[in-house]
């Protein structure tokens, strides 16, 4: 296979097929590089660094601001919601003056909207001359927007676009492929598969983020769609979507865990298998595993050095953020808790910073959580901890989607756990919160857990 940075050069000298579609009824590749060439001429500056706020889903325009921040000394900022208050905060942490919006009205005070084509429409050719080191900053991530302290993760060129490279080689994918995305391109997983995959494979993505049964199939169907890039939630409501003789040809997800039973389900209605992604927005993909009839092991990546520390899953990887603290060996050692079942497969068994101590015993926060998922009736479940003033130094709480008593759900829990483990209060919720992005949402299962 061709060298990721050889890719990543030709890309930006420019299209293969210009004419071709990158959003099919909205922009081809001229299209894409001609707003690259305005974000060169018009935002960006090549002598002094500018921050760019791109609180956009418009996909076109996040990849000609990519493609730009290739050849300029940008940084380009991916907020993890586009509300006027919480880009206020990430203005005054991050100090950007301007951004690329669906909505002006929404930006802060100070903050210019700018758009990529100017008024008169013309525009010099992309200009790939001025290439930045790959091991340069250039885009800055979100993760935690569901709680009350997000925390900023810095991406490096080499970081987002030779994982985004990996992914097209190893998926093989086309010109002729269309993706449908159901999440933001403002998330890492989003960015990267309906984004920056399409864009260095010459492939199409289609507009929009479609979320409901109806909207996905839709999409699908209307665009004769290869890749659907989506999260458990979505597929968890794939039951509604009629796909026997879809045109697609590869599943993916990631943000959250896939349950048995979704993936189980989807593949029994479509006979296509979903590709799971392991891995977090700090530390770029990891892993994949292919879920059909069973849930099988996770296989790294084949350009990831891997190994078990202290029980927990290690990685030497080109997509860590350059924030992340490497060993003498240059690995980092995540909180995932890990089994190795082979060669080259390991199996998750837990993260190491959700065991809490209750009354000075260790207690792992998500076997209650599996533990409450043995019972039919309970459909999904978090479990939480928050500090107790007593002897026993935290308190255990859970949320649960059940069709059953909190007094059925706590006697099922005390015939198979200790009862110092026991949840000290259980609620019950038709579903549990979620982000946009299909990870549980902090801030609003603490709320449905400290209501009386």
């Amino acid at each position: 296979m061709m060298p990721p940075f050889t890719i990543l050069k030709n890309v930006a000298a420019g299209p293969a097929r210009p004419d071709d579609d990158f959003v099919p009824g909205r922009y081809t590749y001229k299209d894409v590089y001609a707003m690259a060439a305005g974000f060169q001429q018009h935002v960006f500056a090549k002598d002094r660094p500018v921050s760019l706020c791109l609180c956009t889903t418009d996909r076109g325009k996040m990849a000609a601001a990519l493609l730009a921040a290739l050849t300029r000394p940008a940084i380009l900022i991916l907020p993890y919601s586009c509300e006027k208050t919480v880009l206020a905060r990430i203005r005054q942490e991050q100090g950007f003056s301007k951004a690329v919006t669906d909505a002006p009205a929404d930006l802060p005070g100070g903050v210019a909207a700018v758009d990529p084509v100017p008024p008169s429409g013309g525009h010099r050719a992309f200009d790939a001359s001025l290439m930045r080191d790959f091991g340069e900053v250039f885009v800055k991530l979100f993760t935690g927007g569901s709680t009350a302290a997000p925390r900023t993760w810095s991406k490096t060129i080499g970081n987002l676009f030779f994982e985004a490279i990996y992914h097209a080689q190893k998926m093989q994918v086309t010109q002729q492929d269309r993706f449908v995305a159901t999440v933001p391109p403002c998330h890492i997983y989003g960015l990267l598969f309906s984004v920056l995959t399409p864009l260095v494979a010459g492939a199409g993505v289609i507009e929009g983020i479609p979320t409901y049964p109806h909207e996905i199939q839709t999409a699908i169907e209307k665009h004769r769609a290869t890749y659907l890039v989506s999260i458990p939630l979505h597929y968890r409501m794939a039951a509604g979507m009629d796909l026997p003789a879809s045109s697609l040809a590869r599943v993916l997800c990631s943000a959250a865990r896939l349950e048995p039973e979704d993936s189980r389900a989807f593949y029994e209605k479509t006979g296509l298998g979903i590709t799971e992604i392991y891995g977090s927005t700090e530390t770029g993909g990891i892993a994949t595993r292919v879920c059909t009839t069973i849930q099988p092991h996770f296989t790294p990546f084949d350009c990831i050095q891997w190994k078990q520390t202290n029980g927990s899953l290690a990685i030497c990887s080109d997509f860590i953020s350059p924030e992340i603290a490497l060993d003498a060996d240059g690995f980092f050692v995540t909180s995932d808790r890990i089994r190795v079942v082979g060669p080259n497969a390991f199996s998750l068994e837990g993260r190491a910073d959700r065991i809490v101590k209750v009354g000075g015993k260790r207690v792992d926060l998500d076997e209650i959580r599996m533990v409450l998922l043995e019972m039919p009736e309970v459909s999904d479940a978090a479990v939480l901890s928050v500090a107790d003033s007593g002897r026993r130094g935290n308190e255990i709480r859970a949320l649960a989607a059940a069709q059953a008593s909190a007094g059925q759900i706590r006697r099922h829990l005390a015939d198979r756990l200790p009862g110092y483990a026991l949840p000290r209060k259980i609620r019950l919720t038709d579903q549990i919160p979620v982000s946009p992005a299909g990870k549980y949402d902090s801030t609003q299962i603490r709320k449905l857990l400290d209501a009386e």
